[in-house]
């Protein structure tokens, strides 16, 4: 796989990821706790990854369980302080503190795996951070510092670790493995989430409306969203992935809109174009283009 076309697969993960915050916001509407969100989610993408990929995984050896439960303890991290997160702080907060995880990136990447830290890099995030300003309008509100913000930055430390990860400690890993063990992670975690934080209460829920939420989310987020996630970040960069993956925010929008849960605005479409230009900026091999152009000057 080439890294043009792992970077559009992260693209697709990102808008099917995207669209998960309305089927989440339908499924919460319904009475649906986040624990037991991801308890379902985790299970019904394990019951998916068990069917197409079960001759793979019964072969796993002790180094591939020790590979995905890292992998998975790093996602589930992410996942469970987010949810904590959103409980003491606002949704603006929260999302732009998390999605400062692509200026993390780049940095565990070189001091762990030793890849060298690029110039266009700290532009593009600048964009990137610049764009979720913009999309997120935390600047025209009043910044206060809580433990909800807290346990944001945590997540965005946890997601940027789960990014790394994949890219590089994660590769030699068969996909399906690693896929099972983030379900495994995640069935366990949100289930301890469930009976133990929020203590199991499934008496409210509406069930007619959260059935279809949630089966979206285990079979189209969870399964195919992070199968293709893990497949993808094997043949691509972690600093492109992370920008890549940032777009769920975008497209996350842009489904809320379409379904009517906020208004459309001048700030989705500013924030949307300059988070658009830092993914391009990243994927642009700028030396290249002027090796080529050199030659061609020469030429003439």
């Amino acid at each position: 796989m080439t890294k043009s076309t792992a970077n559009i697969l992260l693209l697709l993960a990102s808008i099917l990821w995207g669209s998960g915050f309305v089927v989440t916001k339908i499924a919460l509407d319904a009475n649906v706790s986040p624990g037991f969100i991801n308890f379902i989610r985790g299970f019904l993408f394990l019951v998916l990854v068990l069917m197409f990929f079960y001759e793979k995984i019964f072969r796993m050896t002790f180094k591939d369980f020790q590979i995905g439960l890292i992998a998975g303890l790093l996602n589930f991290g992410g996942y469970i302080t987010q949810t904590i997160a959103v409980q003491y702080t606002t949704p603006s907060n929260n999302a732009f503190i998390t999605a400062t995880y692509v200026v993390v990136v780049p940095f565990i990447a070189w001091g762990i795996y030793q890849k060298k830290l690029q110039l266009k890099s700290f532009i593009s995030i600048s964009f990137c951070l610049v764009g979720m300003t913009i999309l997120t309008g935390i600047l025209n509100k009043a910044l206060i510092i809580n433990i909800g913000d807290v346990y944001s930055f945590i997540c965005a430390l946890f997601y940027a670790g789960a990014i790394v990860y994949l890219s590089y400690g994660a590769r030699k890993t068969d996909v399906s493995i690693v896929a099972f063990m983030l379900a495994v992670v995640q069935v366990i975690g949100g289930l301890f989430f469930f009976l133990f934080v929020e203590t199991g209460n499934l008496t409210d829920v509406n069930w007619s409306a959260a059935i279809v939420p949630l089966l979206y989310m285990g079979i189209i987020c969870s399964f195919v969203g992070q199968t293709v996630q893990v497949l993808s970040q094997k043949h691509t960069s972690a600093t492109s992935a992370g920008l890549i993956m940032m777009l769920e925010g975008v497209f996350g929008s842009i489904f809320s809109v379409a379904f009517g849960f906020e208004a459309f605005t001048d700030k989705l479409v500013i924030g949307g174009i300059l988070i658009m230009l830092s993914i391009v900026i990243m994927e642009v091999d700028f030396e290249q283009m002027l090796v080529k152009n050199k030659k061609q000057l020469r030429k003439q």
